[in-house]
């Protein structure tokens, strides 16, 4: 499943997904959000989680956003299988 992520195109790969606590204050999210994406240049990132709230990403159109979604969300549900055997 994560070849299904822009780039990847090794099953030997890994990535890492950002999680951001959850606030209603929007700039100082998007201040941090910027922040992590200036302090990782060399770390591919295709979206990011907001505690107690959700999951976003992005791609070059909406078909690759979608992937990335899917693709995610696979991924957590078997991360989050293995954790609660």
């Amino acid at each position: 499943m994560l070849k299904g992520l822009e780039g990847i195109t090794t099953h030997e790969s890994s990535c890492w997904l950002p999680i951001f606590d959850n606030t209603q204050d929007i700039p100082a999210l998007q201040k941090q959000v910027v922040e992590y994406l200036k302090e990782h240049p060399d770390e591919k990132c295709w979206g990011y989680l907001i505690r107690r709230h959700g999951l976003y990403t992005w791609g070059k159109d909406l078909a690759e956003a979608t992937r990335h979604i899917e693709v995610i969300e696979f991924l957590l549900e078997c991360l989050g299988r293995t954790i609660h055997r």
